[in-house]
């Protein structure tokens, strides 16, 4: 079986996983907004060490082992950084075999991509403190006072999405799996590869996306669901005021 770790619950005794999620979420969003916001280098080290420490710390997940997971996303970040390098304009690199590259293009990729991993790190420990049922109850929270919104089935739309990501992650590593055992790997062409492993893929989302269909329609799964009752304690508090002084400080450092 598959060992992905990436955007899934660790059930732990830490200071995040009591948070309130309602606070928390607030938190993971202002991260989110900061790591988008800020240009400069010294800015992005503060924010990345503090993470490394928010992961470690206050979480207490494996962050060895969340950082291995992130070469799922390689292809996208290396998409990123190859289009910033041919299509920003500046100086070239001098001695670089392909032209088009410009040292502006790579610092903007080599940026962007930073920042990718930042706010997928964000999202893993997020997801890796709050529980799914909990994560449904602080969307359906926040889309309630909104008229004309079917909170509960946006939350409920949120939350299989999260469960199938990480199942998602698990089938392609066991596809991989696979295929390396079957020598499949070995091919040269690299688009038969991802063909292997696109059309299984999808296959195997589609029947797992209908089985979850059918047992919700077997168990009588409606909208109309008692609602949940959050808590917000004083700590909750002090941890969000922190974060707004921390990431106002940042911003105002970066600019």
């Amino acid at each position: 079986m598959a060992q992905i770790v990436l955007f899934h619950y660790f059930p732990r005794n830490s200071i995040l996983h009591k948070m309130d999620g309602r606070v928390k979420l607030i938190c993971m969003i202002l991260f989110s907004v900061a790591i988008s916001l800020v240009q400069s280098i010294p800015s992005f080290i503060i924010l990345t060490a503090s993470l490394i420490l928010i992961t470690l710390l206050a979480a207490r997940l494996p962050l060895i082992t969340l950082l291995k997971d992130m070469k799922y996303f390689s292809f996208l970040i290396l998409i990123i950084l190859l289009v910033n390098s041919f299509v920003i304009p500046g100086r070239p690199i001098p001695g670089f075999p392909l032209p088009g590259v410009t040292v502006e293009g790579v610092m903007t990729g080599l940026i962007a991509s930073w920042r990718l991993v930042l706010i997928i790190m964000v999202c893993a420990v997020m997801t890796g403190t709050t529980s799914l049922i909990t994560l449904k109850n602080v969307v359906e929270w926040y889309l309630r006072p909104i008229p004309l919104v079917p909170e509960t089935r946006i939350a409920t739309m949120i939350n299989l999405t999260f469960v199938f990501i990480p199942v998602i992650f698990d089938t392609v590593s066991e596809m991989l799996s696979a295929q390396k055992a079957r020598c499949v790997e070995g091919r040269r062409n690299p688009l038969k590869r991802i063909m292997f492993i696109a059309f299984p893929l999808l296959v195997q989302t589609f029947r797992r996306t209908e089985e979850l269909i059918l047992a919700m329609e077997a168990r009588c799964y409606s909208d109309d669901r008692t609602r949940a009752v959050f808590a917000t304690t004083a700590k909750d508090w002090l941890i969000l005021a922190f974060t707004v002084l921390f990431l106002a400080f940042i911003l105002f450092y970066s600019f």
